[in-house]
């Protein structure tokens, strides 16, 4: 919590700061843009929970549709917590009443997890030699695309494996038995790649929401700016969601967007109270088909 009210602490600093700036920006207000974001980040859930269950199926574990989308969905909620230890747990003991052994569900949160930093990472490593700003200061920010194929690579079966069961050994569990294809592995990647750029899509709608000021060429800026602020809240995950650390990297990325860092910190704190709503309201709109539409089984 610390690391969140230093980040908050900045942020209004640099907003008071330059609250004059802000106040007279170019501000507005375009209702298709903020339904257009609102449709993207709903794909976005849509697509990661799909993505989670299509990993389930290649272990031979299928889960229906809605269920699996309901747990999924609720064990968001537990990211609120520090750590996200929460989140895995939760979704680990829901997922066992539809008959998936807590083994086969933690595999799959963990290829989960580690198939959304290496498509995360592809994503950001192909926008930023985009980024005009960077790509005039060095050519050398084209060696960044090697990035991916190392990421791909590290995810290989023979180097995950080994890598795994030293962790499983060190916390006194039995090692894996068995592994995602290669080939699985890389079509989930750039499954993953396709909601990382969506997201980056949907930043682009909710700045261009509020202002005229963000034009098209500022895309390569947003699709860059969201893997990279899911990233470093995976890198500082003590801190619930992301809070805090993801704003941060807006109010500096997007900076280069605006062009003034204080409507940027603004704008991340907008981003983060929509993004909150979106997801709450997902979360409730699923438990709701829920209930309505499917029969829980009995624990």
């Amino acid at each position: 919590m610390a690391l969140v009210c230093i980040v908050f602490f900045f942020l209004f600093r640099v907003i008071i700061r330059d609250w004059s700036s802000i106040r007279n920006y170019d501000w507005s207000f375009d209702l298709p843009w903020l339904l257009a974001s609102l449709v993207m980040f709903a794909v976005i859930y849509c697509g990661h929970a799909t993505g989670w269950l299509l990993i389930l199926w290649r272990f031979r574990f299928p889960v229906p549709f809605l269920p699996g989308f309901y747990v999924w969905s609720k064990s968001l909620l537990a990211r609120y917590v520090p750590g996200n230890v929460l989140m895995v747990v939760g979704r680990v003991m829901m997922i066992e009443r539809y008959n998936v052994p807590k083994r086969v569900s933690f595999t799959s949160v963990i290829y989960e997890q580690i198939m959304l930093v290496a498509s995360a990472t592809t994503v950001l490593s192909v926008a930023l030699p985009l980024w005009p700003l960077i790509r005039d200061k060095t050519d050398l920010v084209w060696l960044i695309l090697i990035v991916p194929f190392l990421a791909i690579i590290s995810l290989h079966p023979a180097v995950i494996g080994s890598i795994g069961n030293f962790v499983f050994k060190k916390i006194g569990r039995e090692p894996l038995e068995e592994f995602l294809p290669f080939s699985t592995v890389i079509l989930m990647v750039l499954y993953y790649c396709i909601f990382w750029i969506v997201g980056g899509m949907a930043l682009f709608a909710m700045a261009r929401a509020v202002t005229t000021e963000i034009t098209m060429g500022d895309l390569p800026i947003t699709i860059a700016s969201f893997p990279l602020a899911w990233l470093m809240s995976v890198l500082f995950f003590i801190s619930p969601s992301g809070l805090g650390v993801r704003e941060g990297v807006y109010a500096y990325t997007l900076g280069f967007a605006f062009d003034n860092t204080g409507v940027a910190s603004a704008f991340a704190i907008m981003a983060r109270l929509w993004w909150t709503m979106l997801e709450i309201s997902f979360v409730l709109i699923i438990m709701g088909l829920v209930k309505l539409f499917h029969q829980k089984p009995e624990p």
